[in-house]
């Protein structure tokens, strides 16, 4: 049994360095304002998902960066989706498929996302910040025919 524990720890292993890889890289791109690193952390975090399909932060991080930073909205989407499918009372994954709804002409799919993170999230600044962008949307959206 041991052995066969092994190779399942090691994926695990390597997953999370290239997931510690990845941010690595993207804290160089912020900091350099250099868009490759961004291409770059992208791939290591696909490499974590890889070799663990389970590990959620890669699928959110790659999600992350898809979407704020390569534009890649449906990427973005589909890896912040299984970030959710992994880990469902996570809020995170929520609040950023709502802002890029949001920021991409999806109002109501934004207000869906944003409203399930501000029921999972601890009080503080983003939740804060899902209840201004409802508001938002609300002003944005027309009103319904009663």
């Amino acid at each position: 049994m041991a052995d066969r524990l092994r190779p399942a720890l090691l994926r695990r292993l390597l997953a999370r360095c290239w997931h510690v890889w990845g941010l690595s890289l993207c804290y160089t791109a912020a900091s350099s304002a250099d868009r490759s690193f961004y291409k770059a952390g992208a791939w290591s975090f696909r490499r974590a998902a890889q070799l663990w399909p389970a590990f959620a932060p890669a699928h959110y991080q790659l999600g992350l960066i898809c979407g704020r930073e390569l534009g890649e909205y449906r990427a973005a989407l589909a890896h912040l989706d299984q970030a959710s499918e992994l880990r469902p009372d996570w809020p995170e994954p929520y609040l950023q498929r709502g802002l890029l709804h949001r920021f991409n002409g999806e109002p109501a799919r934004a207000a869906v996302e944003l409203r399930r993170f501000i029921e999972l999230a601890p009080p503080g600044y983003w939740r804060d910040e899902a209840e201004r962008q409802l508001v938002q949307l609300r002003g944005d959206e027309p009103p319904s025919a009663a």
